[in-house]
């Protein structure tokens, strides 16, 4: 007789804890490394730059040195809490799905009218004649800022559960409820609802939740068709709000490819140019507004060649409103089933130009691809395995978000 041997499974099991908590303060260490680089880039900027400063950084530490307490400084914290809270216990994984939807919108729009109310009733001389035309619709029909502010937030907001219903779509109903929490206590909030910018994220995030699950295996014939041709619909609709909002298309194509929908390409490509088309019938053309605001965009340049520092700043700080989650999302991209929803986002970062072209405020239209570039950091390889919810993660940028507004 031999001695009873302890299982290697037993010996795994136990350090795996220790491996995914070892392995999720690596990704919080390296994304706060990443802040204070942005911050000491903003810096060097500020002081090397005539066009960069605290009214072009509206999220700048330094910018006013007095402390004054609102409303938002105190319901921004208990909201986090109180999400997080909500997450670790088990009643939430019982959370009915269409409960656990409404439940994130209403916290989303907690949380980001606690951030950031101030919504800029104009836009940009890049925005695109939609974008225009949409705050001049909202501003005469809200009639007040703070109607406003309430509109922009709730429309805003509505990119919360969309992401969710493209990631169930995709990646399962598993990593859909343990991303949640880190869509709705997102750092990008802040930003979100200073103006058409979160609209527009919401209009991207439209498309690709109906390009989901209209692309489903359960979806066949009229229903397939019609569903393609809204996604394109609403394609277009997210192109006339933000000339950026094109890359999503990629995202939507690689969606299509990876689940063998080749007629879904083509309805949804035709109704996304009948839109524009529609558009340009309307007078406003949408290729040659691309060309015009480039044009404009590289004039700026020429004039005040600091606005340079943008190329550099921007990526920086789509990375840090992310927040610790890009980090694991990133290294996972390879690997996890929500790469087709990531790669256009991922092309916006790496190849659109993300520099503001204005000296007095910058571009947010970057805004759009955050929630996409976290999608991975709760999707495994796998639909249906366990998933623990990354509540250190999402606490981490919450904090910093916070933190950042008391400073600001």
């Amino acid at each position: 007789m031999t001695a009873p041997q302890t299982s290697y499974t037993d010996r795994v099991e136990a350090l795996a804890p220790l491996r995914r908590r070892h392995d999720v303060l690596r990704d919080i260490a390296i994304w706060l490394i990443l802040l204070v680089a942005t911050l000491t880039l903003a810096s060097v900027a500020v002081s090397t730059s005539e066009v960069i400063g605290p009214a072009t950084l509206p999220w700048w530490p330094a910018q006013n040195l007095s402390l004054h307490v609102t409303a938002g400084m105190v319901v921004a914290p208990l909201t986090a809490v109180a999400v997080l809270a909500a997450a670790s216990r088990p009643a939430a994984a019982r959370m009915s799905w269409n409960t656990l939807l409404v439940v994130s919108y209403l916290a989303s729009i907690t949380w980001s009218a606690a951030l950031h109310t101030n919504v800029e009733p104009t836009t940009m001389s890049t925005a695109t004649p939609g974008a225009r035309s949409a705050i001049a619709l909202l501003v005469s029909f809200t009639g007040s800022e703070a109607g406003l502010a309430i509109t922009v937030i709730a429309l805003s907001c509505l990119a919360v559960p969309l992401t969710l219903v493209a990631v169930k779509s995709v990646s399962g109903p598993v990593a859909a409820r343990a991303l949640a929490p880190l869509l709705i206590l997102g750092p990008w909030a802040a930003w979100a609802t200073l103006g058409i910018d979160g609209i527009a994220a919401a209009a991207c995030a439209a498309v690709l939740a109906c390009g989901a699950v209209v692309s489903e295996r359960k979806v066949k014939r009229a229903d397939a068709f019609w569903g393609a041709a809204a996604a394109g619909g609403l394609l277009g609709i997210a192109a006339l709000l933000s000339y950026g909002a094109a890359w999503f298309a990629v995202s939507l194509l690689c969606l299509y490819f990876a689940r063998r929908r080749p007629t879904q390409i083509l309805v949804s490509a035709a109704a996304a140019l009948a839109v524009l088309g529609l558009a340009a019938a309307a007078g406003s053309s949408w290729p040659y507004g691309l060309v015009d605001t480039y044009n404009a965009a590289i004039g700026e340049i020429a004039a005040h060649p600091g606005q340079l520092w943008w190329l550099a700043l921007m990526p920086a700080l789509v990375c840090v409103a992310c927040g610790p989650a890009i980090v694991e999302s990133l290294r996972r991209f390879g690997t996890s089933t929500a790469w087709p929803l990531m790669i256009g986002p991922l092309l916006a970062l790496m190849i659109a130009p993300l520099s503001g072209s204005n000296p007095e405020r910058p571009e947010y239209g970057w805004i759009a691809l955050c929630p996409w570039l976290i999608v991975a950091a709760t999707a495994g390889t796998k639909r249906g395995k366990a998933v623990r919810v990354p509540l250190m993660t999402a606490a981490t940028g919450a904090c910093a978000a916070v933190i950042l507004m008391y400073s600001g």
